[in-house]
């Protein structure tokens, strides 16, 4: 949640307040020097900080203790993911042991049960949009990853989304 509240947060003339986009974190220097400076200053207030522990914790079974000994190491690899984040990762895991569970129920009960629908349907329907929310929060999923790396388009070349709304299109 902290590396949450570093990443939206920016800098006003009457101090801090919360931002529409995810910041850019870089550290090439042909990006945007506000850019490399904002990541600058996450790793220095992360710096202190230790990173997720390799080992899950004891109460982890299953799948939600494979998800932790494969997803732990990549989440540490980055550097971004710190201690303080084990309870988003621990309830990833979860999930993602639900998910399993419910997908197999499905495989082997079908998915309606006489004239009602499974209930293991609604479970991985709940865990699949649960999966997602936190991935994106850690950094995990294509569309995550796309907005830490890639620059946030704030191209001055052309009109903003809000000008080409307005204009609309002559050829209609």
């Amino acid at each position: 949640m902290l590396m949450h509240k570093l990443l939206h947060r920016k800098e006003t003339k009457g101090g801090t307040a919360d931002m529409g986009r995810k910041m850019k974190i870089t550290q090439d220097a042909s990006d945007r020097a506000d850019q490399r400076a904002r990541t600058e200053e996450l790793a220095k207030k992360t710096s202190g900080m230790e990173p997720l522990q390799v080992t899950p914790p004891r109460f982890l079974q299953g799948y939600a203790y494979t998800a932790w000994r494969e997803l732990v190491p990549l989440l540490n690899a980055a550097g971004l993911c710190k201690q303080v984040d084990k309870p988003l990762v621990i309830a990833l895991c979860q999930q993602i042991q639900l998910s399993r569970q419910a997908y197999e129920d499905i495989n082997e009960n079908g998915l309606s049960k006489g004239s009602r629908k499974n209930p293991a349907a609604s479970i991985l329907n709940d865990a699949t949009t649960k999966i997602k929310s936190l991935s994106d929060a850690l950094g995990l999923s294509p569309q995550a990853r796309a907005s830490i790396v890639l620059d946030n388009q704030d191209d001055d070349d052309g009109p903003t989304l809000k000008q080409a709304l307005k204009a609309g299109d002559k050829s209609w």
